[in-house]
């Protein structure tokens, strides 16, 4: 009889040793899949990390932020008036990605964020006058944009130099004539 109550007990400790194992499994499972969904949310500033009168968490990278201003994370998905649709599209998008199309993307979000207040919102409200506009022409104009990063990542470096040191107007005036100085009419 003593030998029958010994197996039983093993056979018990094994069910309760692979239950715990599966339980742990599911929660990992779980976990990563939580972290998956909301962490470029949290990254990007979709959803607040630092509530308001505590001091954030973790600072952001050295690299991206600007020496004159502390950037903090502020609530971009809120300001740009994103549906659930589209932050889930995003998040998506953010999955696909390799790691230094990332690392580019927080490095932009980033200085938005150390951006001067002011910019910052005349910014917000010109992509509020793009996205107001008809899909057939955000259309064309993406594309427009498209051929211009084209057209001056096939200029030569030393032209490259010169319009980085260059103010937007007098950027895009040194763009159009190079343009139609190699194509013609713009």
């Amino acid at each position: 009889m003593d030998a029958r109550r010994a197996q039983f007990a093993r056979h018990l400790a094994r069910r309760r040793r692979l239950r715990l194992l599966l339980v742990c499994v599911a929660l990992a499972a779980a976990c990563g899949t939580t972290a998956g969904i909301i962490g470029p949310r949290i990254l990007i500033g979709g959803m607040s990390v630092v509530r308001p009168g505590s001091q954030p968490q973790a600072e952001p990278p050295l690299r991206a932020k600007a020496p004159e201003a502390a950037a903090a994370p502020f609530d971009l998905a809120l300001q740009l008036g994103l549906d659930p649709r589209e932050q889930q599209a995003n998040a998506i998008r953010w999955k696909s990605m390799v790691p230094e199309a990332r690392r580019d993307l927080l490095d932009r979000y980033w200085s938005l964020a150390a951006m001067d207040p002011d910019r910052r919102q005349s910014l917000v409200r010109k992509y509020e006058e793009f996205r107001s506009l008809p899909e057939e022409r955000r259309r064309f104009l993406r594309d427009r944009a498209q051929t211009l990063r084209e057209f001056v990542a096939s200029l030569s470096p030393q032209d490259q130099a010169v319009l980085e040191g260059m103010g937007d107007e007098a950027r895009a005036r040194r763009v159009l004539e190079l343009w139609q100085a190699r194509y013609g009419q713009w």
